[in-house]
């Protein structure tokens, strides 16, 4: 770790990697995480989740978004190639946004605006088509 910590490997951290490896393409929140890990039988405090998952998402294992006006961070294990993501402000799910068209949005952002965006850390928020069915939203 940058800071000169170690990072240690306790039974906790081992269960919240589970926990999210097993829901691997969705961001999850504390809650979501302490409650599955009850739901499983295993309780382990929301104070000792969330400095595992800040820890590991500064460790960099973990990517961590927060939605705008939710104010919630959310988490998910760090896909092996980073790639920019859609993220399900309904259901937390994530795809990748592994697109052309987001290179050249970036490039048109570089050349014009004089800004580098990190594609690899790009996250854009919306609603999938499974909820958008599901809530009766209309294009």
């Amino acid at each position: 770790m940058a800071d000169g910590r170690r990072t240690y490997r306790t039974r906790q951290r081992a269960l919240i990697e589970g926990c999210l490896s097993r829901h691997a393409d969705r961001y999850l929140s504390v809650d979501d995480v302490v409650e599955e890990l009850r739901a499983d039988g295993s309780p382990v405090g929301r104070t000792t989740v969330y400095r595992n998952l800040e820890a590991l998402a500064g460790d960099g294992a973990l990517l961590k978004a927060t939605a705008p006006g939710a104010g919630e961070s959310r988490y998910r294990l760090a896909p092996p190639e980073p790639v920019g993501q859609l993220v399900c402000l309904s259901c937390g799910r994530a795809m990748p946004l592994d697109c052309h068209m987001l290179v050249d949005f970036a490039a048109h952002v570089r050349s014009h605006h004089g800004f580098a965006i990190d594609e690899s850390r790009t996250v854009l928020y919306g609603t999938c088509d499974a909820c958008a069915k599901r809530d009766g939203a209309r294009d």
